[in-house]
């Protein structure tokens, strides 16, 4: 393999936390290929961003729509994703929805279908968790991906634009249809999460993907969906990547991220130290050997993200510190 790039967001903790998570962290080869390898910065801070600039989609919504089988033509959809929302210390928390089956996902998705005919938007749950709107007139607005509002309150992710106050009206009606549906009564009654709102994000229309990679591989569910959708083949296992005749490999791990968003500081600490074992070993060896000739680490963070180029060279470059995790805190 000729150059392989290896994603992981929020590899770096929050400053307030650091020293304490990453007491007796050992991580030789994730240290080594970030203290050696040549550092450059990208304002980039968001995985939905950086997918859309690798694979040059415009927007998430009709992406994953495709990949999710919907015929996505060249209409106007947002991302329409189940949330539960909690009120908790004066905040509207936005958290995961509650599992819930396709005949459920149907039955929510075919009530709001009926309640909003003749307004120009049109529902679809084609999976439980991953629902979409298609809309006849494009919304003038901006939106927060229920990546990063998950677990934050929801007031200050509100649309906004011209056309915030219209979509922050219909995201209030659907509240309240969908607490009013029978589904949700029997859930309350027997004192399960509900099916709170549907959160509005990643809204565009489809254009062309590149294949900005011949391999994808990892955690993550949004970067198989592009690779879908551009034609790019993927892999279940690193291994198999460098071995397979790919000249681009990309290998996302999404598991440090997504423990941050739960706040769980342990899964944290044990995903970080599952890509020193099953990703930074591995990949150093394979440098070092010449089978792959170069790793580029990219870490995406709040501020943007930081790429480190390691080399077969640079690995002997010995002036170059190899510092702690902890050190590059953010």
């Amino acid at each position: 393999m000729n150059r392989l790039h290896l994603l992981i967001p929020d590899l770096f903790p929050p400053q307030e936390i650091a020293a304490e998570v990453c007491v007796g962290l050992r991580l030789p080869a994730l240290e080594k290929m970030l203290g050696r390898g040549e550092s450059s910065l990208s304002r980039i801070s968001s995985l939905d961003d950086w997918l859309c600039a690798r694979f040059g989609g415009r927007s998430v919504a009709p992406v994953r729509a495709a990949s999710d089988g919907l015929d996505v033509g060249d209409g106007y959809w947002l991302c329409a994703d189940p949330v539960n929302l909690q009120l908790q210390r004066a905040q509207m928390l936005v958290l995961a929805a509650p599992a819930i089956d396709r005949d459920e996902s149907a039955a929510l998705c075919a009530m709001l279908n009926e309640h909003f005919a003749g307004m120009g938007m049109t529902f679809f749950a084609p999976h439980p968790r991953r629902w979409y709107v298609r809309v006849e007139a494009e919304p003038q607005i901006t939106t927060s991906s229920l990546r990063q509002v998950a677990g934050a309150n929801a007031m200050f992710h509100q649309p906004q634009g011209m056309d915030a106050l219209r979509w922050q009206r219909i995201a209030t009606e659907m509240q309240m249809l969908l607490y009013a549906h029978p589904l949700n009564q029997a859930r309350e009654a027997r004192g399960e999460p509900l099916v709170s709102s549907l959160w509005l994000w990643g809204g565009g229309r489809a254009t062309p993907l590149t294949g900005a990679f011949d391999a994808v591989g990892g955690d993550c569910e949004l970067a198989g969906a592009f690779a879908l959708v551009a034609g790019c083949p993927q892999v279940e296992s690193l291994q198999e990547m460098l071995e397979g005749k790919f000249e681009r490999g990309l290998w996302i791990c999404d598991a440090p991220s997504a423990a941050l968003q739960r706040a769980d500081l342990y899964a944290w600490r044990e995903s970080v130290e599952s890509v020193e074992t099953e990703y930074a070993q591995p990949l150093l060896k394979a440098v070092q050997a010449g089978r792959v000739q170069g790793v580029a680490l990219e870490v995406l963070r709040e501020e943007g993200s930081q790429c480190f180029e390691f080399t077969r060279a640079d690995a002997w470059k010995f002036w170059r510190p190899v510092r702690p995790l902890a050190r590059y805190a953010v």
